[in-house]
């Protein structure tokens, strides 16, 4: 007898990011009105040799481990994930590194080689620490975008902002997601929740 194979038709259930979208009044979110959410399955290549990068084996008492990791300039970046003093290279997540939130207008489809919003809207925003739900098994980063002159929201960005081999911080993009059309008005907050699904 044959065995069955189960297929996927959705988003991968091994691992997602879903993406919510709405106003606020303010970047705490108090007052949020949730316009869009998605899920995607769509993990982009800066992600993946991160956490490649993270996941290692034992090494030597004086080996850095590093990854080259485009910044949203375009520039090939060395990002250490471990350091060494004699190696004298900074860690990526340092003090004054974390993780940033972004939007954007276009609506041009996610490709896994995407390094930066296509048609960004107002700054990149800090996140909230991460929260971790091991019932659900998800972490959840929140932020708000400020829009001094509102905006359409199609597009969403999940970044870090670390530290490179020089001692510099630049941002690197992990997640880029569209979205249905988010309308913001002038003076609100783009408030973007993202939440990995483990």
């Amino acid at each position: 007898m044959k065995k069955k194979v189960r297929r996927i038709s959705g988003p991968s259930e091994i691992f997602t990011v879903t993406v919510r979208v709405g106003e606020s009044d303010d970047p705490e979110g108090r007052t949020v009105r949730w316009k869009a959410e998605k899920q995607v399955d769509l993990i982009l290549d800066q992600f993946g040799k991160w956490l490649a990068g993270l996941i290692r084996p034992v090494p030597g008492a004086a080996t850095p481990k590093t990854v080259t990791l485009k910044d949203t300039g375009g520039a090939n970046r060395t990002v250490y994930v471990f350091g060494t003093s004699s190696a004298g290279s900074q860690v990526f997540n340092g003090q004054l590194a974390g993780t940033r939130i972004g939007v954007g207008s276009s609506n041009q489809a996610a490709a896994r080689t995407d390094y930066n919003l296509i048609s960004q809207l107002g700054s990149l925003a800090e996140t909230n620490d991460g929260l971790w739900d091991s019932g659900a098994g998800t972490v959840t980063f929140v932020g708000s975008v400020y829009l001094s002159a509102g905006g359409t929201v199609r597009e969403t960005g999940f970044f870090g902002y670390w530290y490179e081999g020089t001692g510099s911080r630049y941002t690197f993009m992990l997640f880029r997601d569209v979205i249905s059309d988010v309308v913001i008005a002038a003076g609100k907050y783009a408030h973007v929740q993202y939440t990995i699904n483990l």
